[in-house]
């Protein structure tokens, strides 16, 4: 049994699964702030994720019990493939960039440009500014994230892996998000599901070709 299996055995009383995606460049904390709001652990020093990961949480919003899927990516180039495979069964995205790494504010545009591509546009998203504990080293000004936000009119937090300020309203607000919106969230899933039973079918025609042929 793999860990998803063995995950979905633990709790199964939930009335909605949301799919959730974090985003990022390298180094900016999302696995950290993935640990934080899903164990309040953090460490101070991480192994750069390989591909990708994922956790569970359960929330409640509006008297209903949510199950969170919480997908942590490589910021890397070289895990790029892997990763936009996900893109398009997510729910939501969550996009960090470092509060003291300009490189990684700017880079913002360029993970906006993949989700709409791979995902759709519409998709709903957030925006976290990471290491607000580290604010006398600060690079990004909070305006400059609001800015930022505004203009593809996603909910902005400056948040902290370390402390754990505005995860769970950050973490609340894009869940709110998808669920203000889950009839078009439930219909792009069924798509989903049907253009990868497609690419499966053609998967398996093609194999069937190969065997066929000698």
């Amino acid at each position: 049994m793999n860990q998803i299996e063995e995950d979905e055995l633990i709790e199964e009383d939930y009335d909605e699964k949301i799919k959730l995606m974090i985003l990022g460049d390298s180094t900016v904390g999302k696995s950290s702030i993935l640990n934080k709001y899903c164990k309040n652990e953090f460490y101070e020093k991480y192994i750069s994720t390989i591909g990708i990961d994922f956790q569970m949480k359960y929330i409640n919003i509006n008297n209903k019990k949510i199950k969170l899927q919480i997908w942590d990516t490589a910021g890397q180039e070289r895990y790029r493939v892997v990763t936009k495979n996900y893109f398009n069964t997510s729910d939501g995205f969550i996009i960090i960039y470092d509060i003291t790494n300009r490189e990684s504010f700017n880079n913002v545009t360029n993970w906006v440009e993949q989700i709409t591509t791979l995902a759709g546009e519409g998709i709903k998203c957030i925006l976290f500014g990471n290491k607000s504990d580290l604010s006398s080293q600060r690079q990004v000004q909070k305006e400059e994230g609001k800015e930022l936000a505004k203009k593809y009119n996603f909910n902005f937090y400056e948040t902290s892996a370390k402390d754990g300020n505005n995860l769970e309203e950050g973490f609340k607000a894009i869940t709110m998000s998808v669920m203000s919106d889950i009839k078009s969230v439930i219909s792009k899933r069924s798509k989903s599901s049907i253009l990868k039973k497609q690419n499966n079918k053609k998967i398996n025609k093609n194999e069937n070709k190969k065997e066929n042929c000698c």
